[in-house]
């Protein structure tokens, strides 16, 4: 498998360098080119919920001026922090597919609802990179990493808002033998064959015996990967935090997880072990659906 381009989705706020840098750690070791969209709402749409009864005309102009003002600044801080990412790490522009050597990079515009944009856009690359939310509240942020990970069908890199994405050396795996485990897995095995060390994390039960890890460590080193099994009692403690704990401990840097949603009327990775790798997360974690 190979890792070939990256969406690095910025919506023109402080979370863009951290996205930027975490799209470049991902694309390093591989080639790659990132693909940098900054996404906002058409003015009009964000202005329908203030227009109400009785206001005149040239109020509801000023409204959609004001709209189309915070979405110009938004895009121009976006490009602004594109332009001095780019220098800084000498990276090159390139707008259609082309024959070259390392790291590439481009700069887009996407308008309208940010879900629908990110869902769509995201299954045309390989992977997608987008900071945790730094609380639950309904925004754009949580829009974009919900359908990231959610409606996309490919791995997202969820890195935490206040931590620099370093190279990736070791990789540590939350493995239960879900469906979703093994996605996460699958999007992530380019960044497994070329870790020098992958530590493969399961709490063992009744249901997944050490038998059962052992056979998918086998897996992992008929592909070449560097795997090593870590078995833990599951019976008790937060996994969340054993997961983290013995991942931070290996000295990895990343972490694949499954992603889950709990709610059949609202797609929520925000509950249970996923709800608390991304709200306290200090490691960056690359999850699937």
């Amino acid at each position: 498998m190979s890792l070939k381009t990256v969406l690095a989705p910025v919506l023109g706020n402080d979370a863009d360098t951290a996205i930027l840098n975490a799209a470049r750690a991902i694309a390093e070791s591989h080639g790659a080119h990132i693909f940098v969209a900054h996404i906002h709402r058409e003015p009009r749409d964000v202005l329908i919920p203030q227009v109400g009864m009785g206001m005149s005309a040239s109020m509801i102009e000023g409204l959609i001026e004001q709209a189309e003002n915070t979405a110009n600044e938004a895009q121009a801080a976006s490009l602004s922090a594109f332009d001095r990412w780019r220098e800084a790490n000498d990276l090159p522009v390139v707008q259609q597919p082309a024959a070259t050597k390392g790291v590439t990079v481009s700069f887009e515009t996407l308008v309208g609802e940010p879900a629908t944009i990110v869902a769509r856009r995201s299954r045309m690359v390989d992977v997608i990179c987008v900071v945790a939310p730094a609380d639950r509240e309904s925004n754009d942020a949580m829009a974009v990493a919900e359908a990231a990970m959610l409606q996309s069908g490919k791995g997202t890199l969820v890195v935490p808002h206040d931590v620099t994405m370093p190279k990736i050396s070791g990789v540590a795996v939350g493995w239960n033998a879900s469906k979703e485990a093994a996605s996460a897995v699958a999007h992530a095995m380019p960044l497994l064959e070329t870790a020098d060390k992958v530590l493969v994390m399961s709490g063992i039960d009744d249901d997944l015996t050490e038998e059962h890890l052992g056979t998918f460590v086998d897996s992992l080193l008929w592909h070449g990967v560097k795997a090593k099994a870590k078995p833990f009692d599951a019976s008790s403690g937060s996994i969340s935090g054993r997961l983290q704990a013995e991942a931070q401990e290996a000295g990895t840097q990343l972490l694949v997880l499954g992603a889950y949603s709990h709610s059949r009327l609202r797609e929520s990775i925000f509950g249970g072990v996923t709800d608390d790798i991304l709200t306290a997360t200090r490691i960056p974690v690359l999850m699937a659906h």
